[in-house]
């Protein structure tokens, strides 16, 4: 019989999570991020985090059509960037400026 040495799993891909607003500007960095087990998995997560957003967007009175997060590996280098238009489509329009 033949012992094998046993399979060693590898470690789940890190990923963090930025966000930016439409100018590049960076308005809140991910220190802790998340691992999953690829990139697709940590595509979809990010979609439904970015849906979830929304209610957060709105109470602050901006329009997250205005942001998109960038997912950033363990090293640091852009994996994916999803525009929040992505997320919500035409479903959220622009506010109209009241002040004038």
């Amino acid at each position: 019989m033949i012992h094998t040495a046993p399979e060693r799993k590898k470690p789940m891909p890190h990923f963090f999570f930025h966000v930016r607003d439409a100018r590049q500007e960076e308005l809140s960095r991910d220190e802790t991020g998340l691992d999953f087990p690829d990139v697709a998995t940590a595509c979809l997560m990010t979609f439904c985090a970015a849906r979830d957003m929304h209610t957060a967007f709105s109470v602050c009175g901006w329009n997250p059509q205005d942001y998109s997060i960038e997912v950033v590996d363990a090293a640091d280098e852009l994996v994916f960037e999803l525009p929040f238009t992505l997320v919500f489509g035409c479903e959220v329009a622009r506010r109209p400026n009241l002040s004038s």
